[in-house]
């Protein structure tokens, strides 16, 4: 079967044999292709990175920066590829927070959920939000934030032209970011929370507070790294990762 749908670039043809799909969404200022090795043939469990406007295939398109816009036109395209098979939201940084948005207004509207939520990188959507930059500040201080946060490769900082180019999107990233009003939503599924040991804005402290936004299970696991720690374990977390999804009674110790 072929996706048309320009929201899942990499999921041209899907593997309907296998059981379990997973949603992924980015963090700020990324795109879908951070996800598009988990999208091949040899994993058994299906990988499907979500794109926003204004990044990665969707470049020519102006990037949303209100929540609730977002969160609409995104939930109408996901529901016209979701079948009877299950599936799962896996969220990174900002990317959590528009997987707890997209689940919850999907059970709402349409009456479907995922299995899980798996959250990553980000505090619970009721806690305060740590994060020291603002996207009313200058252009230095968020390239000072990018440096600080240790996920953007040294080349990309010191090319004037390239960080020129994508300051705009990573600063319209923020904005959505701020866009988002909690009113006390609250998921009935299981959430299984991922932290970095060494990111102090979304520790384990912090992110066990997700289990205050479902009646359902939850679980947390602490991983070795910075707030980048999805993408520099690599291998080690994708691993983590297709047992979260494929594991009914998944555990993990108590952080």
């Amino acid at each position: 079967m072929k996706i048309t749908n320009n929201w899942f670039p990499f999921a041209r043809n899907r593997d309907i044999k296998k059981t379990n799909r997973v949603f992924c969404f980015h963090y700020a200022g990324g795109s879908s292709s951070i996800f598009k090795h988990w999208a091949v043939s040899r994993l058994p469990v299906e990988f499907i990175p979500v794109e926003l406007p204004g990044r990665g295939a969707r470049i020519s398109e102006s990037c949303l920066e209100n929540f609730d816009c977002l969160i609409e036109q995104m939930i109408s395209s996901l529901i016209t590829v979701i079948d009877n098979r299950p599936f799962y939201f896996f969220g990174h940084s900002m990317g959590a927070m528009i997987a707890f948005e997209a689940a919850y207004q999907l059970q709402g509207k349409y009456g479907v959920q995922p299995e899980k939520l798996i959250v990553a990188g980000r505090h619970a959507p009721h806690r305060p939000d740590l994060s020291l930059f603002k996207s009313h500040m200058s252009d230095e201080t968020l390239i000072w934030e990018l440096k600080r946060l240790n996920g953007t490769p040294r080349e990309i900082l010191e090319n004037r032209e390239i960080i020129q180019f994508l300051l705009p999107m990573i600063r319209s990233d923020y904005k959505l970011h701020e866009s988002y009003n909690y009113q006390g939503q609250k998921l009935s599924i299981p959430i299984i929370a991922h932290a970095g040991k060494h990111d102090h804005e979304a520790n384990a402290a912090v992110m066990q507070h997700w289990q205050q936004v479902t009646d359902g299970a939850f679980a947390i696991k602490e991983f070795d790294g910075n707030h980048f720690f999805v993408q520099n374990l690599g291998e080690e977390y994708l691993s983590e990762l297709i047992r979260a999804v494929s594991q009914a009674d998944y555990n993990v110790r108590e952080a």
